[in-house]
């Protein structure tokens, strides 16, 4: 009906159907009715703006390695190795979302046994080599990486440089995000699977294919104080493009 008439508002779709329906529609016409509309307004739309809610925690959530450059002697492998450890975080939520995703359509839930399992072996594998070349390469020979089993390496490398508290600041992020914009913004009700399955992909080859090379550089120069603080502008400033452009009102 909205295709044939773009605009309705659900009152109207209602009433429409009330008419439709004729003067002699009996109570279970009326809960469908209703059933129908709720299932059109859904919940309020979230304002979606560079002062977002959302927005703020992902950015202060990204500054907070700030101090570990500052104070803690981090150096760029660190904060690769921290954005690494991100991507990990960002499959879960995705996994999270295709759960989620309309919830109420049955048909949904084959299509999701299907690509839930998938979605973890490939983006796990992706993931995987990725962490691979960080730990391995960039970690110069301290994390003994045995075939794709990194995430041994990962948590000594968290360890090393004592990187949970920025870890758990980036979970936060994500997670009042999923709150936020997915769930309570009413994300989950448009959402379609195969979108799911890409977004996270698009998301990882964008940034860290520059943070890789801002951190080569930085590492090559000596991880200088001014040089890091340049790479985690870029990642903000790519994080937050990324973020607005994902979670505009459609």
């Amino acid at each position: 009906m909205t295709s044939r008439h773009p605009g309705i508002t659900p009152r109207e779709i209602g009433e429409k159907m009330r008419a439709d329906a004729g003067p002699g529609a009996n109570e279970d016409v009326e809960r469908l009715i209703q059933a129908v509309v709720a299932r059109v307004s859904g919940p309020p739309p979230v304002a979606q703006s560079s002062s977002a809610p959302s927005v703020w925690v992902l950015v202060a959530a990204n500054l907070l390695p700030i101090p570990g450059v500052l104070f803690w002697g981090w150096d760029a492998f660190a904060l690769i190795a921290l954005f690494w450890m991100e991507n990990v975080v960002v499959g879960v939520f995705f996994i999270l979302r295709i759960l989620c995703a309309d919830p109420l359509d049955p048909a949904l839930w084959a299509g999701k046994l299907f690509m839930v399992p998938f979605f973890g072996l490939h983006y796990g594998i992706f993931t995987a080599v990725h962490g691979v070349f960080v730990f391995d390469m960039l970690g110069a020979k301290r994390y003994d990486v045995q075939g794709l089993h990194v995430l041994d390496a990962a948590a000594r490398a968290a360890a090393d440089y004592d990187l949970w508290l920025a870890l758990a600041a980036l979970v936060a992020s994500h997670l009042f995000s999923f709150g936020w914009n997915y769930l309570y913004g009413g994300e989950f009700r448009r959402a379609a699977l195969s979108a799911l399955m890409t977004q996270p992909y698009r998301r990882v080859v964008v940034l860290h294919v520059a943070i890789i090379l801002g951190g080569v550089g930085a590492m090559a120069l000596g991880s200088p104080v001014w040089a890091l603080v340049v790479l985690l502008a870029m990642k903000v400033g790519l994080d937050l493009k990324a973020h607005v452009k994902e979670h505009s009102a459609k």
